[in-house]
Formats: structure tokens, sequence, C-alpha cells
């Protein structure tokens, strides 16, 4: 499925007495609608840098797949014979070095290592393969659990501890594809744009006198449980098990897997991270909203703690909402009763 990147959706936005519009381009990528919003800009020049953004992720995805050949499948088969594997960009090296600080900051909640994990449930591919890995497999697996701390990175070589360590990005890629999407926007002079990934979602400005506004997806209805404003600069991610996953005797086995158990997190229904600007913030609003889901319950508000993670709001399994002040007080909810939502102060 390919939408075409030549759509552009004229939208009216009034400021006053004077009328600006808002360029709209869709694509698919990573397994996602793609949309780039772009504010009171030649529309010209709006869908020069609207195609830039998307050639840029297109590459991304071809890059950094963890299954099609890729430089990163390239180097999963070379750790499973236990070969050095030389890398010569170092566009490459950064991200997987960031992976490694990411994994261990979160206590490998966040684990790219687990690609193999992946495959065995059976989410390396398009659609889910609604199958149940045997549960001997899975134990099998994680007597030899590997983490990001296994892969070595010496100059431009690169090698594992652990031959069961396969690298997949999929936590990762679309939080840094909206960190490289800002630089192209600010590189171009774009001022005001919103670039949406599948709910991983970067404003840049704003549209005239108001700001961006973005639903927060309910989990398990087709509607939005929040609206919230995006200030400049502001990130937002959301993990949730609506996302990818099949269907087995009415329980929901998600994408989203626990490297402790080897199983689906099944304790939540979704979490959402919101960051103001700063280094690496389109990363972590990307990143940061998987140990909050994949984490057990009694360890997640510690953790959003630890990562200073200020505005937070997390569906348990059984529908109970919690969120921090910072984010209940940023957020505007649509039909949610008090008595589902606990604040943490």
């Amino acid at each position: 499925m390919n939408l075409a990147k030549f759509l552009i959706l004229i939208v009216l936005f009034l400021t006053g007495c004077t009328q600006n519009t808002t360029q709209q381009y869709k694509d698919y990528i990573f397994g996602t609608i793609i949309d780039i919003k772009i504010y009171d800009e030649n529309p010209k020049k709006s869908e020069k840098v609207a195609n830039l953004i998307f050639n840029d992720f297109h590459r991304l995805h071809d890059y950094l797949h963890p299954w099609k050949p890729s430089e990163i499948s390239n180097i999963n088969d070379a750790i499973k014979i236990n070969r050095w594997y030389q890398i010569d960009d170092p566009e490459l090296i950064e991200i997987l070095i960031d992976n490694k600080e990411l994994s261990k900051k979160t206590d490998n909640w966040f684990n790219p290592a687990i690609g193999g994990l992946i495959k065995l449930w059976g989410f390396h591919a398009d659609l889910p393969e609604n199958k149940l890995p045997s549960t001997s497999k899975i134990l099998d697996y994680l007597t030899n659990l590997p983490t990001m701390e296994d892969l070595i990175i010496e100059n431009k070589m690169l090698r594992s501890n652990n031959k069961m360590l396969q690298i997949d990005l999929g936590g990762y890629a679309k939080g840094y594809a909206l960190s490289r999407a800002k630089k192209i926007l600010l590189d171009n002079n774009i001022k005001n744009a919103l670039i949406n990934i599948g709910g991983n979602i970067l404003a840049v400005g704003q549209p005239g006198e108001r700001f961006w506004r973005v639903g927060i997806q309910h989990p398990r209805k087709p509607r939005a449980m929040a609206t919230i404003n995006l200030l400049p600069g502001w990130s937002i991610g959301t993990s949730g098990d609506y996302q990818r996953y099949f269907t087995i005797n009415k329980k929901r086995y998600s994408h989203l897997i626990n490297p402790n158990t080897g199983f689906p997190a099944d304790n939540t229904q979704s979490a959402t991270v919101l960051f103001a600007p700063s280094e690496n913030s389109e990363i972590k609003s990307d990143v940061y909203s998987k140990p909050l889901f994949i984490a057990p319950k009694k360890f997640k508000v510690e953790l959003a703690e630890r990562l200073a993670i200020k505005n937070f709001l997390i569906i348990f399994d059984d529908g109970q909402i919690l969120i921090s002040k910072e984010m209940n007080e940023a957020i505007e909810w649509i039909d949610i009763p008090n008595e589902e939502v606990l604040q943490i102060h």
C-alpha cells in the first residue's frame, strides 16, 4: 500500500481578518499513515519539503528494517554466525549507541535486542501470523535473553557476545524519523508544521494564533478519548495493544513484548507520553512509551519519575486510567467518567 505523496488537502484556518491555509500531505511508511501539515507557506515549497521528509522516511524504513533486506538484517545475519560486521555509516553507529544507552536507562524494559523473540511471536511480518509460539521455545529463549549490552561496537566494527541478539528498532525508528523531519523543516525555514507518524507526533510552531490540537486514541473505541494542544516543539507518543495484535480464544496478544516473561505485556491497553522540546525529545516520546506500557503496574510510576517523564497517561487492562498531574492539566477529556481517572500528584 502506498498512498500518493502528492495528495494535498487544503484546510482553512481563520486568524483575525486574515485567511491562512494549511497544506496536508500523506504517505504510507513504517507500516502506518504519515500525515504532514504545513501552515501558511507557499504550496510549491510545502510540497517540496514534504517530499524531502517522505523520501527520508522511506530511506530509514528500508535502512533499518528488521526482517527485510537492510543494513539491520545484515547485522543480524552476521551476529547469528558470530562474525564481526563492519559499519561504514556513522549515522547507524550513532543510532546503535543511542539504543544501547536508552535500553540501559530503562532497565531493559525497552530492549531492541529481542528481535528474535518478536519474530517468534509472528510479528516479523506485515500482518501478524495469529499463532502462539510453543512455551518451550519461549523458555529456551529466556535462558539466554539478549540485551543491547551484549552488542560490542569497536571503531567501525560490530559483534555480539550473545548469538541470540537480533536488533529490532521498531520502538525507536518513528521517534528518530521525527527528529530528522524537524531538522529538514528547520533547514528549509518551515516555521509551522505538524508531523504525525501513526500517533507519534511533533509540533513545529503553530497554525496562526492557536496551537496544533491532536487527539489521544481510545484503545477500545474508534475515537479519541482526549485532546491536547501541542505547544511549539512539543512531541507526543503512544504505545498501545490495539496497533499490532492478534486474538486467540478472546485473548489479545500485541507486539509489545515483555522481555522478562517472553510474552506480550497484558497489564496495559495504552501508554502516552508528552515531552517539551529538549535534546532527543522526539526520540524519547517514541521510546519511553514502551517501558511505561510493558513494565509491571507497580513499577510504572517509579520508572516515569526516573526517566523524568512529567507528562504521562496510562490505561490499564481493566480500563482504569493513571495520569500525572501535569498531563491531566494539559488534556481535555472526552466522555471519561471521573471515577476511572487516578491522578498522580
